[in-house]
């Protein structure tokens, strides 16, 4: 078998009529590498189709580290694809390939009110009734991202949804600093300050409180609290190197959107080192599809987020949305029922050769981007 064609493109899926008023926008880029046996795989991310074709086309589709030590390291999205065509090859979906661990995975909602700092109008009372919605939606597990001025506003939110949930069994709560993106870093006496309340309201961890690559300030906090710290959004497979070697983290969160191949590889240095390996989400769906495949293999990936934005309807005051309203327009896309199926807070492994997902090319070509 051999690679006969890479190309790429952009999609955007529309929302139903009924739901405009609603902002979850599904969008991202679609990478499609056929064989020259008739087997096309997709990878959920544009590459540089010329530049990627030079590379692959006439190769074998199944050495995937050679074509990475060629130059695929840079499209991650071609990478994605090509696992695609080796479980398509196989008849299997990836992880069944690599070693199922589990067929389904509890998903947990990340919130991200509107508005940074002070700006928002949501109320801590206001997030807590959001947070509780969630949990009587059947999710386990809810995490709140933390760019408020005052850090112990986000802690007020914790200790209301304890009030109206209980404690971790039955709903466990995480917090989400990311401090490299929120324009603010904390010092670490306001790191421990917040980690110390976070541990009184029982939360289960504190993500980047301080900056993404800065391993001392976590290696300190991590030493000194008893709350997981946890970080690595968004970061290349080598800086995690720095992470586990440094004790940074109690749980390293390499991002959904991803060369497969480090996700695994990231996973298991993880593991030897005795740390977990939980992979961070995304708002688009799209990330999700190759991950799922991967964090079926990984023992300590023991759930898997979706992040919400904003969490409730712009032209109305009923309940935030849910995950599967915000991927509904990609049910189009797939010749099943639906993209992603949950049910009662667990996202099922998709089960169809490769990547999982049965694609309806007549679909691709309607929500295809113009050049």
């Amino acid at each position: 078998m051999r690679i006969g064609q890479v190309d790429s493109f952009r999609v955007e899926f529309f929302q139903p009529e009924n739901q405009r008023h609603i902002i979850y926008p599904q969008r991202g880029g679609i990478t499609r590498i056929r064989t020259d046996e008739g087997l096309t795989g997709y990878g959920f991310a544009a590459v540089d189709a010329d530049a990627v074709s030079q590379i692959l086309v006439g190769e074998d589709p199944f050495q995937i580290e050679c074509h990475m030590e060629a130059g695929l390291d840079r499209w991650y999205g071609a990478e994605n694809a090509l696992w695609d065509i080796v479980g398509k090859a196989a008849g299997l979906p990836l992880h069944k390939l690599l070693g199922t661990y589990r067929e389904k995975i509890p998903l947990y909602v990340t919130c991200v009110w509107p508005g940074a700092d002070d700006q928002t109008d949501v109320t801590p009372e206001q997030r807590a009734e959001d947070v509780v919605h969630y949990a009587e939606c059947g999710y386990k597990a809810v995490k709140i991202r933390s760019w408020q001025a005052d850090p112990m506003v986000d802690v007020e939110v914790v200790r209301l949804v304890r009030e109206r949930v209980g404690g971790p069994d039955k709903l466990e709560l995480m917090m989400d600093r990311t401090a490299h993106k929120s324009g603010r870093i904390w010092d670490y006496d306001t790191g421990l300050k917040v980690a110390r309340a976070l541990e009184e309201v029982e939360a289960s961890w504190l993500e980047e409180p301080f900056g993404a690559r800065e391993v001392p300030q976590h290696a300190r906090l991590r030493a000194a609290t008893d709350i997981a710290i946890t970080g690595g959004e968004g970061q290349p497979r080598e800086i995690y190197q720095n992470y586990i070697k440094g004790e940074a983290f109690d749980i390293v969160q390499p991002h959904c959107g991803n060369f497969l191949g480090d996700l695994k590889k990231i996973a298991a240095m993880a593991e030897l080192a005795g740390v977990e390996c939980i992979f961070h989400g995304s708002m688009f769906a799209l990330e999700l599809v190759g991950s799922l495949q991967i964090a079926a293999t990984v023992r300590t990936c023991r759930m898997q987020e979706f992040v919400i934005w904003p969490v409730r309807s712009l032209e109305s005051s009923g309940p935030p949305v849910l995950p599967e309203e915000m991927w509904s327009p990609l049910n189009g896309l797939v010749k099943g029922e639906e993209f992603f199926a949950v049910e009662e807070g667990y996202l099922k492994i998709p089960q169809a050769p490769g990547l999982g997902l049965e694609l309806d090319e007549d679909a691709l070509e309607e929500y295809r981007v113009p050049d």
